[in-house]
Formats: C-alpha cells, sequence, structure tokens
C-alpha cells in the first residue's frame, strides 16, 4: 500500500518527462510534473465553470472553440521538437493552461451529448411503451 500511496503523491503514473529544467522548484523540491502539464491539469478546473456556463451553446460551437484553444499548444511543442526554435516555461505554462481549457470544452460538449442522447433514448423507450 505504500508503493500505491508513493506513486500517487509523486504523480508516477502520470506520462510526463519530468525534466528538472522545465518543472516548478520550490525549496529545492522539484513539482513532479513539467510547468505545461500541471498547467494544463489547471486548465480542466475550466470544467466547473463551463458546466453552467455552456448548457445553451451549441455542441458543434463548443468543440470547435476547445479545438482551437488546442492549436497554440500543438504549434509551440511541435516547433520546440523539430528544433525551429526554442520554447520557454511562461510559453508552456501559457498554452498548457489555454490548451486544458479547451479539453475542458470538449469534456463539456461531450457530456452534453451524451446526457441529450440518453435523454432522447429514453423518450424513444417511453413511446413503445405507452
Amino acid at each position: 500500500m505504500n508503493d500505491y500511496i508513493h506513486a500517487v503523491i509523486t504523480l508516477r503514473f502520470f506520462p510526463c518527462h519530468k525534466r528538472k529544467d522545465r518543472s516548478l522548484v520550490i525549496w529545492g523540491r522539484q513539482f513532479p510534473m513539467c510547468y505545461r502539464c500541471m498547467s494544463i491539469l489547471l486548465g480542466y478546473l475550466a470544467v466547473v465553470p463551463l458546466l453552467w456556463l455552456a448548457a445553451e451553446v451549441s455542441f458543434f460551437k463548443l468543440v470547435l472553440f476547445g479545438i482551437l484553444l488546442n492549436i497554440p499548444m500543438v504549434v509551440d511543442g511541435y516547433s520546440q521538437l523539430r528544433g525551429l526554435r526554442m520554447s520557454n516555461n511562461f510559453l508552456r505554462s501559457f498554452t498548457g493552461l489555454i490548451s486544458g481549457m479547451g479539453m475542458s470544452c470538449i469534456i463539456v460538449a461531450g457530456s452534453f451529448q451524451f446526457q441529450r442522447a440518453i435523454k432522447g433514448f429514453a423518450n424513444l423507450i417511453d413511446f413503445f411503451m405507452a
């Protein structure tokens, strides 16, 4: 059980490179993930307000907005991977945060669409049962 708790606390299961030069270090202790991954997780917190704000927005618009918010992180990561330029921790944090918000939009859109599908299926069952 101690190994399991240690793995959760250190986020060993999280797929991140955990490089020290790209991670937050406080008082000599490294945060268990890089700035980009940490910011993506912080961006996921946008799910909570989106659940209230996005109830009236169409599925297509919310997914499109989510995809558009992910483009800067993809461009930043790809251009860095190809050696076209060097990113910095601020840019990694910013693009990760808006990417996490974009993924939140897609998650909320999918949740609303799933709820609509379940409601439609229930109405279909009621139609045949009546």
